[in-house]
């Protein structure tokens, strides 16, 4: 990974971090978001801290060296990225019961004359 790279994977990951506890703080709004988004806050700021590595890996490293931040920089990406596989496992699982539960209601309601 050259410094260019380096440079818009740590753009990125501000980006998407800020998106992450701004979504995470609207689901705190909510009654059933508070869980999810406490998480997606807790994301967010691994993702932002991730971030602050790689700029201060720009800053030592020069153009392809990466020193001591990186072990940092990978140990909170491997986080961000195990918590968001399982809550995308956990929402497909979610999802998909709630269209099996869906279309049961609807035959029921329909074999009931509704």
């Amino acid at each position: 990974m050259n410094s260019e790279q380096m440079r818009q994977l740590s753009g990125w990951m501000g980006f998407v971090g800020i998106i992450t506890i701004i979504g995470g703080v609207l689901s705190l709004i909510t009654v059933v978001g508070i869980i999810p988004g406490i998480i997606a806050i807790i994301l967010g700021v691994k993702l932002r801290t991730a971030r602050q590595y790689a700029d201060s890996m720009l800053v030592e490293a020069g153009d392809y060296e990466f020193p001591g931040s990186f072990g940092l920089f990978v140990a909170n990406l491997n986080t961000y990225f195990k918590i968001q596989g399982i809550l995308i496992i956990i929402s497909l699982v979610l999802a998909v019961l709630s269209v099996f539960v869906g279309l049961f209601a609807g035959f029921a309601f329909y074999s009931f004359g509704y």
